[in-house]
């Protein structure tokens, strides 16, 4: 289990880590912010993998992800693997998360989970996901998305807040078995996701919405998804898509002034302690 947990202090973030498959290195730390890189612990993905990954972003903070080398599910002659991510953001917190290309090689059957739980007013995410599937010259393997993102709301009828599902996605694409309307003969599934707000009106939103290739879907509750059907990753339109919305979600993310605590800031190291509102988004394009 790789964790990751990052909380506001005087002078400079707490930033707890645990290395797993994945290690997280520190890149830069501030008074309420990190920016971490994940590095591969060893060869992944394999056949009978899993990798797990706890993230928490506390109160006022803001955390930045970045993948070092994209991933490759290998060649496992059909032996599933697992890869979960379960990221909490508290109220007035921000996750962003650049992540690499997730290839799924011939032979390789992942299930991948993500959930994301944004627990509070003001809470914010902001991720890019691209899968590809097969290497050059392959048609690519199996593998199962799910997606769930959970957000703090309030009804006029009660003040208190509930818990409420605003993505839910269940996606299943093989390179064997292309299935029309779906993926279709493509290859890259690229998407970004910008959760707790709407996306901006902007010339990136307005080019990705234009292209035949590429739709804007927009939740009911408050969040955006933009998603990008391509032969070759190259040709996504997305890039400056995810670099608009992540400025968005920078701009308005306010962070409150964190209290006056200890100067015992940071601890790292490979122990250390230191649903479209409960509805599905195929990629119909």
């Amino acid at each position: 289990m790789t964790d990751i947990h990052l909380t506001a202090d005087a002078g400079r973030a707490r930033l707890t880590t645990r290395a797993g498959a994945l290690v997280p290195r520190v890149i830069e730390i501030g008074p309420d912010s990190a920016r971490v890189a994940l590095v591969a612990g060893g060869a992944l993905l394999l056949g009978g993998d899993s990798v797990r990954v706890s993230i928490t972003v506390g109160v006022g903070c803001t955390l930045e992800l970045e993948d070092i080398g994209g991933t490759v599910a290998y060649n496992a002659d059909g032996r599933g693997s697992e890869w979960f991510v379960d990221a909490t953001v508290e109220e007035n917190a921000l996750l962003l998360w650049h992540g690499l290309p997730f290839v799924v090689a011939d032979g390789a059957n992942v299930d991948r989970r993500t959930v994301i739980d944004l627990r509070g007013h003001g809470a914010l995410a902001c991720l890019r996901e691209t899968i590809v599937l097969g290497r050059t010259g392959e048609r690519g393997g199996t593998i199962g998305l799910r997606t769930t993102v959970q957000a703090m709301t309030h009804t006029e009828a009660s003040a208190q807040a509930h818990t409420e599902a605003i993505f839910v996605e269940h996606l299943t694409v093989s390179g064997t078995d292309p299935v029309p309307g779906v993926l279709g003969d493509n290859r890259v599934l690229d998407s970004v996701l910008l959760l707790g707000t709407r996306a901006p009106a902007d010339a990136a939103g307005r080019v990705a919405r234009d292209s035949p290739c590429t739709e804007v879907f927009e939740l009911e509750g408050e969040g955006s998804i933009t998603r990008s059907l391509h032969h070759e990753a190259h040709r996504s339109l997305l890039s400056p898509v995810w670099e608009s919305w992540r400025a968005h979600a920078r701009s308005i993310h306010v962070a409150p002034v964190a209290p006056a605590r200890s100067a015992n800031t940071l601890s790292a190291g490979t122990a250390s302690t230191s649903s479209l509102s409960s509805s599905q988004i195929g990629t119909h394009l």
